[in-house]
This record gives structure tokens, sequence and C-alpha cells, in this order.
């Protein structure tokens, strides 16, 4: 049986050429040395820091490679936290229903001495204006909300947001990691308003451990990582050109068909699901959340596994098992509800023919589920 994957959302498959860039650059010099095998390996990071940068829309000297979105994100929060000298700009808002990666910045925040305020969401994940706008102040440091939820695939007024923000003098974080490089979606990021914006290479068919922190001139988080002088003293330690090369090769845009998705979007439907962003919102095409009434999600995705389709739902946990989705609670769903979510992502290389395999499968599997509920 041909094994389907439905999960670019978390990660995307490593395209050949990401691979051949990295392959070179496994066994090479260090970046900060002088010597031959220094200079060679600076050169490669400095491509592509000059791919990473075009993509983004921004100056060369903007762009700092981090271990990936997680870290790009805590260095935009925790980073300019730790910058601030001004004891009046102490409190930061963050998106109640944004990545994990950004919500449990909270507590090191608040060991900081900051007030960490969140951003009701509505019913689709996308963050409340009224209730920003109420909770700005000139007290406000930084606010950071999604692009795109990573969720829901649910699209936020990323510009309308940070006018907001720059209108009482606060700085404004975008986590666009799910946006990035994808064609309609992705532009530059000026068309943000965004004075931080955090990426990452794994969810464009790049290596996991790379990402980057797109730092507006003028702003300058403090390092979380103390040592040497890299990327401009904003993240000491050696360089992984390997990482950082494949990265390079894969920041341009890429278009997921449609097709695809609207094929398999109409036969979930065919067989019960509901979805949780009508057609009306602006949302990624690529991303499909749904609920199976009455069918927990951990459960499906088990089923789904077996009969070799790849799927994803809610932050799992340390154990391996499945929370209830933070993002469904904070729209509104009951607990029993935020265990029904299932997320399915498609990419540039996912067919017709295997989105509609797909449906056939998952029709079969939860009817076949139903009925041994109904036993």
């Amino acid at each position: 049986m041909k094994r389907i994957y439905l999960d670019h959302a978390a990660t995307s498959p490593l395209l050949p050429q990401a691979k051949k860039a990295m392959l070179k650059w496994l066994d090479c010099g260090n970046a900060s040395s002088l010597y031959q095998e220094g200079r060679q390996a600076k050169a490669a990071i400095d491509e592509a820091r000059e791919r990473v940068s075009a993509l983004l829309g921004c100056d060369f000297g903007e762009v700092v490679f981090t271990s990936g979105g997680s870290e790009a994100v805590n260095t935009a929060l925790l980073g300019v936290a730790r910058a601030n000298v001004d004891p009046c700009k102490n409190t930061i808002l963050i998106g109640v229903a944004d990545h994990h990666c950004g919500i449990h910045c909270q507590e090191p925040l608040e060991r900081l001495g900051y007030k960490v305020e969140f951003i009701s969401v509505d019913q689709f994940g996308c963050a409340n204006l009224d209730h920003l706008k109420h909770l700005l102040t000139e007290k406000v440091l930084v606010v950071s909300t999604l692009h795109a939820n990573n969720e829901l695939g649910t699209l936020q007024s990323a510009s309308e947001i940070g006018s907001i923000c720059h209108e009482v003098g606060a700085l404004f974080h975008c986590d666009a990691v799910q946006t990035f490089g994808k064609s309609g979606y992705w532009t530059k990021v000026e068309d943000l308003r965004a004075d931080l914006v955090s990426v990452s290479a794994h969810k464009l068919g790049g290596p996991k451990g790379a990402g980057a922190l797109y730092v507006k001139a003028g702003t300058k988080p403090k390092q979380l990582i103390v040592g040497g002088g890299q990327e401009r003293e904003m993240r000491a330690g050696t360089e992984n050109v390997a990482a950082i090369a494949g990265f390079g090769v894969v920041a341009m845009a890429s278009r997921t068909p449609n097709e695809p998705a609207e094929a398999l979007r109409k036969l979930l439907t065919e067989c019960g699901a509901v979805p949780t962003v009508p057609k009306n919102v602006p949302s990624l095409h690529t991303h499909i959340h749904i609920r199976f009434p009455g069918l927990v999600a951990e459960t499906v995705l088990i089923k789904l596994d077996q009969v070799g389709i790849s799927a994803g739902s809610g932050a799992a946990c340390s154990s391996g098992s499945l929370e209830p989705s933070h993002v469904l609670r904070a729209c509104g769903y009951s607990e029993a509800e935020c265990k029904e979510g299932i997320r399915f992502t498609l990419g540039p290389e996912t067919t017709l023919d295997e989105a509609i395999e797909a449906g056939r499968r998952i029709k079969v599997a939860t009817a076949e589920m139903r009925e041994r509920r109904t036993v």
C-alpha cells in the first residue's frame, strides 16, 4: 500500500536539491575562521542569506539564522524583552491561539518582570482586533501573532495588526512559518508591517534545524545564546552551514495546486466530516481542518496511519499522545470537540490521484469506526 503524506504543516519532505546542497557542506570549515575552508563556509552562508533575504524582501543584514521557527519566535519575544531598557514598556501581548513556541514564552517573560496578556480570537482563530485595541497601551513592548494559524490555516490581518501596534509605539512580531514562500499568501515583510518575522526551512522542503528571524534595521533583540559574535552578535555558536545551505536552496516561492485540496475537501464532507473553517473565511487552501463528530482525533489518526495516511491534529505532548487543541478551545469549542480536530495539509507534490485515494481510504476507515461504536 502506497502511503499518502498529508501533514505538510508539520513538516514537508526534504527536496532533492536541498539534500544535494547540504551534502556538500556536511564536512566543512568553521565559518568564523580566516583560512580558505572558513571563507568557503562563510560564502555558503552568505549565499543562503542572500536568497532568504530576497524572499523575505529585506536587506541582507536583517536576516538572523536560527535553529528553526521556535528559536526565531523565542528570540523575537525574549530577546526584545531582555534588550528593553524602558521600565514603562512592561507588557507583552501574544495571540491565545498562537503556536506553543510563542505561548510558552509567558513563564520566562514573567520571570523577567513582564506582564503577559493574551489576545482573544474569533471562532476561526483570527485575532480579535477590538480586544487587541483594548489591550494596547503605551506600556506594550511587543505584540506577537501568527500570519496563518498552524492548525486551522486561517489568515490574520497582519498589516492591520502591525499598523495598530505602531500607533502606540509597540513592536510587532509576526510568526510567518506557515506562509513563508507560499505563492498567493506570501509577499514580503514590508507588507506585514512587522518589525520581526520568524520563518522556518522545513515547511518549504528544506532541512529541519534551520530557520531565520527577520529583524528590522534599528531593532536589536538581545542574544539568547551567548558566546561568539556570530549572526551580528544576535546568536552565538558555530553556524550549521549544511542546514543553512539547504535552507537557501529552497528559499523560493512555490505553489500548491488547488485541485487536490478541493477534491479531498469534497470527499471528506461526503463522509461526514464537519469543516471548522468555511470557504468564505480567508485561509490557506492547503489546510483542511475538520472534525468527525463523536470520533476522537487520536483514534482516527491511528486508524488512518494503519491505512497508509499521515495526518495531524493538535499539539503532541511529550508522552506522544495528543492534547485537546488549545486552538479549538480558544475558538469556543467544547472540551469534547477540542479532541476531534484533524488537520490534512497538502504540499506542492500532492497529486489529485493521491487526494482522491486518500478520501476513499478515509471514508472506509471512518465508516468502520462508526460501525464499531454502534455495536
